[in-house]
């Protein structure tokens, strides 16, 4: 079957990835030929919202997507992870020409308010959208780490992909070496 997208793009910062964003990806990799998987706030790690490392959030995604049609990168904040403005659009939109050669002509994401204040009229004229409906997706990554802290590993198992099982222990070490999350244990 022809795929009706030459270039695909999923932000997201994946601090716990799970089966909400795995739902996300298979929509674009199904849609497009190639599909960029970029890793947002990609400078950000030890604090509550940002534990995790990129190296960390790489390996996730790349135990999940080996394939040669995803390509797994990473992008910094321009300033900062709440600045939702167009510039951010912008910001996005050319780093992934520069970094990929080229730009998106379609981009998957969850149903989030902020993601309407990051690009201009002009800019979303570049590429298509596909928003996927937050109800559809029953768990976040606030609730994922939650899950993690407090040791409840057969729930945590339920919400991310089997691929990143053997990553419990490592994930939970990572939130636990953190003084925001020894409180919660």
């Amino acid at each position: 079957m022809e795929k009706e997208f030459e270039f695909g793009l999923v932000l997201g910062r994946f601090q716990g990835l799970h089966n909400g964003h795995k739902d996300i990806i298979h929509i674009a990799r199904k849609l497009c030929k190639k599909t960029l998987i970029l890793i947002g706030s990609s400078q950000e790690s030890g604090t509550l919202r940002n534990p995790f490392e990129l190296s960390i959030r790489k390996q996730m995604l790349e135990k999940v997507y080996p394939q040669n049609d995803t390509i797994i990168g990473a992008l910094a904040d321009l300033t900062n992870e709440h600045d939702i403005c167009f510039e951010w659009g912008r910001y996005i939109l050319d780093n992934v020409e520069k970094m990929y050669g080229q730009k998106p002509d379609l981009m998957v994401y969850g149903k989030d308010e902020s993601r309407k204040g990051w690009f201009s009229q002009e800019d979303s004229k570049m590429f298509s959208e596909v928003v996927v409906a937050r109800d559809k997706i029953k768990i976040s990554a606030t609730e994922l780490r939650t899950l993690l802290v407090q040791n409840c590993k057969k729930e945590w198992e339920q919400f991310v992909p089997k691929e990143i099982w053997d990553m419990y222990e490592i994930l939970r070490k990572e939130l636990l070496k953190l003084e925001c999350y020894k409180n919660e244990e």
